[in-house]
């Protein structure tokens, strides 16, 4: 983990509102957290909790009826988003990436994975030469421990396997080198062996790289293995925010125990982490 400890991404009391037919509601009441160099925080809860609407918001994805009413979002000391600005646009895909639960949604299926790393790579790093592009994106592919890096970078999206296509994804969103990577449940659609990999190529990206992972999931045994921090989401709101052995040994209020006693089994009630 990067030495230097300054914030990369810094929620402050964010608050989004809807407006729905019936009227207008509460998405996200009050959110801080902030995310050092390095630090991958899990973002847990059940659907409707309010995390994918939170991950969306750091991404400037929000719907078109769907507002910050109040607070901030800053990215390298940088605000990026109030109510009165937004400037989230500016800094995705090249300060923040992101990765997606079906990487179908990042990938072109028309497109060969070298032209996609490409085109990222151009649009969001001004002046890069061809020589740099073609460099960068076998090195982000073997950095994805990708071992066929030629094979896949002249491959299209379906002739990959899933684990491979999610690879590549992530590669997609690590290329442009960022400071923040917002992963919205990347690892669901995969299989138990694919998503222990994976789990593991993102911790180790954090850890190498000193990227901020802000990782969105409704498992607690997966943000066990990959986070130092959990937030825990319930209706909109963050109820819990500690070190992961503190949230899972001393849960502080009971929505978080619920969760816990939904966990099918747990091992003295923390499961082993990997190393």
């Amino acid at each position: 983990m990067s030495t230097d400890t300054s914030p990369l991404l810094e929620v402050d009391g964010l608050s989004i509102r809807a407006s729905l037919r019936l009227g207008e509601i509460d998405l996200l009441k009050n959110v801080s957290l902030s995310l050092a160099p390095g630090e991958v925080i899990g973002l847990v809860g059940e659907s409707g909790s309010g995390k994918t609407t939170l991950a969306r918001a750091v991404l400037g994805l929000l719907e078109s009826n769907v507002w910050v009413a109040d607070g901030s979002i800053a990215v390298c000391g940088e605000t990026v988003s109030t109510p009165t600005l937004n400037q989230t646009a500016k800094v995705r895909g090249q300060q923040v990436g992101m990765v997606f639960q079906d990487a179908s949604r990042s990938l072109n299926p028309l497109i060969r994975v070298r032209r996609q790393l490409a085109e990222v790579l151009t649009r969001h790093v001004p002046g890069i030469t061809k020589e740099q592009i073609t460099e960068r994106s076998a090195r982000v592919l073997e950095r994805m421990r990708i071992a066929d890096p030629d094979r896949v970078l002249d491959s299209y999206p379906h002739q990959l396997s899933g684990g491979l296509r999610q690879r590549v994804a992530i590669a997609l969103a690590v290329v442009t080198e960022p400071a923040v990577v917002v992963a919205d449940e990347c690892t669901t659609a995969l299989d138990v062996t694919t998503q222990a990999e994976v789990v593991t190529l993102l911790r180790g990206l954090a850890a190498d790289l000193g990227v901020g992972l802000l990782f969105v999931t409704h498992d607690l045994m997966l943000a066990s293995d990959l986070c130092d921090r959990i937030a825990v989401m319930y209706r909109g709101e963050i109820v819990e925010l500690g070190d992961v052995e503190q949230v899972l040994k001393n849960p502080g209020v009971d929505y978080t125990r619920r969760l816990l006693a939904a966990v099918p089994r747990w091992n003295e009630g923390v499961p082993a982490r990997h190393a």
